[in-house]
């Protein structure tokens, strides 16, 4: 079975626990989580446009993400883009880092980190299909939006934060400072 292929929009569009990175079904259960106190940080719905579409990404399948220079979280991280986006975003932002963040900011609607400068672009290749969902980023945090966003929930669920069962890491670039 596909990594996601089980849920529907409605059952992951809650981030239930930012600090577990899986997401549960709305109203289910899971036995490591009985017991324990769940923390709803956001609604992941009020980051698309209009409702995203679930599509299914093959093996070899690149995606990219900007980030921290030091992750050892990696395939926690649920928002995810198609090279082609990022290098669209490359091309239209002025250079240096600080260009790139604020176009990525902006076009994909991210809030400002509370810590740290995303000064990294890494690069995943998924080794196993997987479900996501796609859709236009919304314009929140005072941004413009405009965007094509991939939500990815689970990529690290049952290999720890900084593995993952489905994908690999194929590359990192730190964008220079200028």
């Amino acid at each position: 079975m596909a990594l996601n292929e089980e849920y529907d929009f409605n059952d992951v569009r809650y981030l239930i626990s930012s600090k577990a990175g899986v997401l549960m079904p709305a109203g289910g259960t899971d036995e490591k989580a009985l017991g324990k106190k769940q923390q709803i940080s956001y609604e992941v719905g009020l980051s698309f446009l209009s409702r995203p579409d679930k599509k299914l990404f093959e093996p070899g399948t690149r995606l990219v993400r900007l980030d921290f220079p030091v992750n050892f979280a990696l395939f926690m991280a649920v928002w995810w883009m198609r090279r082609e986006i990022m290098d669209l975003m490359l091309r239209s932002s002025d250079v240096g880092a600080a260009a790139l963040r604020r176009e990525w900011q902006n076009l994909a609607a991210m809030p400002k980190p509370n810590k740290g400068i995303r000064t990294c672009i890494y690069e995943i290749v998924l080794t196993r299909p997987a479900y996501a969902w796609v859709g236009i980023a919304s314009a929140r945090f005072h941004k413009s939006s405009g965007a094509e966003q991939i939500f990815l929930p689970n990529l690290a669920r049952g290999a720890g934060p900084g593995r993952s069962d489905h994908a690999r890491l194929l590359a990192s670039y730190t964008v220079p400072a200028i």
